[in-house]
């Protein structure tokens, strides 16, 4: 009868021992060290590796740049000479032009080259341009991309 007692004893203890263990670790020991925001200067301390909610709308825009590629065109594209091209072009032509070979009637949104800037096209030639919905200037885009990414 001693003996149950004692093992009882021992099992409870036991058991005592874990759950006092498992608090502790729970409370007092964190799973890895806080690291700093991965911005520079930033004195953010983070549970997880990377940037705090402050910087992380940045961390998504620069991103989204490296990812496009076309971000030496970017300022071209928002200066006022080719906003007032652009502007001219579509109001002389107003409808898509991939459309209305097609036989439908869609209104231009995009002034597109025809040639691409990067391949030496006119920049602000109208000649160089043609008026294009956004379904078919994504549709030219695409096929453009693409033939350039599978040309051996």
């Amino acid at each position: 009868m001693n003996a149950l007692k004692t093992q009882q004893a021992k099992h409870y203890l036991q058991e005592l021992c874990l759950n006092l263990i498992k608090s502790w670790n729970k409370a007092l020991m964190p799973r890895s060290a806080p690291t700093p925001c991965r911005h520079p200067g930033c004195p953010e301390l983070l549970a997880t590796p990377g940037s705090c909610d402050r910087h992380l709308a940045l961390v998504h825009r620069d991103y989204g740049r490296a990812r496009r590629g076309f971000d030496s065109e970017r300022n071209f594209y928002q200066s006022v000479r080719w906003r007032s091209v652009r502007a001219a072009f579509l109001r002389e032509h107003p409808t898509c032009k991939a459309c209305s070979v097609l036989g439908c009637i869609a209104p231009a949104v995009v002034a597109d080259h025809v040639q691409p800037l990067k391949e030496g096209g006119d920049r602000f030639g109208w000649q160089n341009l043609q008026p294009l919905c956004v379904s078919c200037h994504n549709r030219k885009t695409a096929r453009e991309t693409a033939a350039k990414r599978y040309t051996p």
